[in-house]
């Protein structure tokens, strides 16, 4: 196997990722409160000018009927503000614990929520710092384009990139930094100025290792098969950690593998923080390999400063 079989095996593995992630949501719930209404009660007065003349008996009779009518005319209001207050009054501290406790798990769950926001979350911090490291390991006709690429980047809004690649296989060091539409390149110290014209195709090819197209590629295709494996502080963030190994990998890649695991962090406020998959396998040419890659994300919003290796 070439050794441009090396990138486009890291390329297509990354790819891969997207049938094998998921990501989370949230979901909210409404507690609705019930108001009591206080009954008003009624006083009946007896008048004195009715009571004081009757003197017969027949007077006397219809006091205590009148009497026991306003009695029963008062009482009667009277029930409904015992039992409503009564009724009304558990229900509110009963709701209320359940609506916090769901809220994390459930967002844990959802699909969509967390990676529909990565790529805007990731594009809206104001700088940050990132390692990739890539080891392949080739058996067979393979065996010689084993090696390790490891990969130091840094982006500073709007338009500032750095890239430094070093390839084990051949002790190689290159080093890029884009600043808008103005490419600079160096290999083992000596920098030169891409010429305008070709900016575009070679930022392509170079900043494929660079985390906004990786990141970009697996958050825009990701499908259902993950687990959500919990709450975790990974660089120093507050993460979601989810977890996938399934034969998608196989399917994706046109490959029998015999080991295929997948892993993402992404911190609670929506960017990529750590992404780590490994896999081995067999390709359509029946050469073997595995090849183990891993991503990390610091120094989120800190300073970082990346000026022109050369005046223009």
């Amino acid at each position: 196997m070439k050794k441009i079989g090396i990138l486009l095996i890291l390329s297509a593995l990354a790819l891969s990722l997207t049938m094998a992630l998921t990501g989370c949501g949230s979901k909210e719930a409404t507690t609705s409160q019930s108001s009591t209404t206080p009954a008003s009660t009624e006083t009946a007065t007896t008048t004195p000018a009715s009571s004081t003349p009757a003197t017969q008996e027949p007077a006397t009779s219809e006091t205590p009927a009148a009497q026991a009518e306003t009695t029963a005319h008062t009482t009667t209001p009277a029930e409904p503000p015992v039992v409503s207050p009564q009724e009304t009054t558990p229900e509110a501290p009963a709701v209320q614990p359940e609506v916090s406790a769901p809220s994390v798990s459930d967002e844990a769950t959802d699909p969509s929520a967390t990676f529909s926001r990565s790529i805007q979350a990731l594009e809206s911090l104001s700088s940050y710092r990132y390692t990739t490291t890539m080891k392949y390991e080739g058996t067979g006709d393979a065996a010689a384009d084993s090696g390790t690429v490891k990969v130091q980047g840094e982006y500073c809004a709007p338009d500032r990139h750095r890239l430094v690649v070093n390839d084990s296989s051949d002790g190689e060091k290159s080093e890029f930094i884009m600043i808008g539409d103005s490419l600079w390149v160096s290999n083992e110290g000596q920098w030169t100025k891409v010429p305008d014209m070709a900016v575009p195709a070679m930022s392509q090819s170079i900043f494929n290792f660079g985390l906004s197209f990786i990141w970009g590629s697996l958050a825009e295709g990701l499908e259902t098969g993950a687990n959500f494996a919990g709450k975790e502080t990974v660089n120093g963030i507050k993460s979601l950690h989810y977890s996938s190994a399934n034969s998608n990998w196989e399917r994706a890649m046109g490959a029998e593998f015999r080991n295929a695991h997948g892993d993402v962090w992404v911190a609670e406020a929506g960017y990529p923080v750590r992404f780590v998959f490994i896999a081995s396998g067999t390709d359509e040419d029946g050469s073997s390999g595995s090849i183990e890659w891993t991503s990390n994300v610091t120094d989120v919003n800190a300073e970082v400063t990346i000026s022109a290796p050369i005046p223009e």
